[in-house]
């Protein structure tokens, strides 16, 4: 089987601070925050909706969660200089609730009332599908769903396509519009649900608030960047998955298996965890998880946390559950292609003795980045990417 060297030559973006790739990164740099106190939902909660699209292809066809993919992927792929039809192109779309909010809205009607299309449209693979048709591609599509590690694991199954010498272009992307009152009622039973606002890894922490949005990422073999002349935001290096198998919503509390996900990864992609300059971190701002997480930082990198930077972005673009991770994932690398490092939004007084940034950081040096994923169910998933 080859390994071939997987690169990142597309990024789109959409999101409750911006519904493009540079302003969301932009505004991300400067601290800003998508999250609105909002009372829609029959309760006054934080939440971090998008109240501008853009233009669609089918406006008043699609589901929002089919609205917010279509604008990313099509952003993703003008960014890689590439144009539709695109027949060779794998697809791994995630989405940790698909068309939840439409199916929601569905069962407010009488039975037999909607059209055959609808229901067919609701299917957790019709976003995949969807994206298929408007690419016209015939190579394999995917629909991952992982919780909040969704996009972490469409990334590690599109790169696969491409590292085993089968396709020579795929795209990674995951969408999510959750905010519906389901998952809000689901949520709130749990205690997870910021009721203020949302301040990760800090001791005034009370929990998330859910966004919307989606993220896209053209990879492509390096052989086929190169024969395009497109340029390269970086590589992915490698990933590991692995699952706590401990309980449905709260993580192992010895850290094994995320620890396995880390140390795995790393030996994966071939580098230390002392070139590791950035981590994303999963950074819900629930008290249990980011406890979790800083455990796992202090305990297996301990002797490099003086070089290391850390930041978590859920404070600007709300929890987007399994569409979080692909915009991460796209925070790593453009943090690599600027040697710019986001900062911590919303972090007030830090909880935890971790080199969390307060502000907008310069890297001048950075060559890795990784991307932490930690979903329901023990989901632990890890991505690195590194400098081209």
């Amino acid at each position: 089987m080859l390994h071939r060297q997987v690169v990142v030559t597309g990024i789109g973006i959409v999101s409750a601070i911006a519904t493009n790739r540079e302003d969301t990164w932009q505004s991300l740099l400067a601290g800003r925050s998508g999250i609105k106190l909002d009372g829609s939902a029959n309760l006054p909660l934080p939440l971090a909706r998008i109240y501008e699209l853009g233009e669609s292809s089918q406006p008043q066809k699609l589901t929002r969660s089919q609205s917010f993919l279509e604008m990313a992927v099509l952003e993703a792929i003008a960014d890689a200089g590439l144009e539709i039809p695109l027949s060779n192109c794998g697809l791994a779309i995630g989405s940790s609730r698909s068309n939840q909010r439409e199916i929601e809205i569905l069962l407010d009607q009488e039975m037999y009332s909607f059209k055959p299309e609808t229901w067919q449209q609701l299917q957790a693979a019709s976003l995949s599908a969807y994206i298929a048709n408007l690419l016209q591609t015939q190579a394999p599509i995917s629909s991952p769903m992982a919780a909040c590690a969704t996009a972490n694991w469409a990334i590690a199954q599109a790169a696969m396509l491409i590292q085993s010498g089968q396709w020579d272009l795929a795209i990674a992307a995951a969408t999510d519009a959750p905010i519906t009152p389901l998952t809000i009622a689901g949520f709130a039973k749990i205690g997870v649900l910021a009721t203020s606002g949302v301040h990760p890894f800090s001791r005034e922490r009370q929990g998330f608030a859910l966004g919307e949005g989606a993220a896209a990422l053209v990879l492509e073999s390096r052989e086929s960047a190169q024969r395009r002349q497109t340029a390269i935001y970086g590589k992915v290096l490698g990933w590991s998955i692995t699952n706590d198998a401990y309980h449905a919503t709260s993580p192992a509390p010895d850290n094994h298996l995320a620890a396995i996900a880390l140390k795995d990864c790393l030996t994966r992609s071939s580098i230390s965890a002392n070139q590791v300059g950035y981590i994303n971190l999963h950074g819900t701002a629930t008290t249990l998880n980011d406890a979790r997480e800083a455990n796992l930082i202090s305990k297996y990198l301990p002797d490099f946390l003086p070089n290391l930077a850390l930041s978590a972005t859920k404070g600007a673009t709300g929890h987007t559950l399994g569409s979080t991770g692909m915009m991460e994932a796209a925070f790593c690398l453009l943090a690599l292609r600027d040697h710019l490092l986001p900062p911590t939004v919303g972090m007030l007084t830090p909880d935890f003795d971790l080199p969390l940034l307060s502000s907008i950081q310069r890297s001048p040096h950075l060559q890795y980045a990784l991307n932490f994923s930690f979903g329901f169910g023990g989901q632990n998933a890890i991505v690195a990417f590194g400098a081209d």
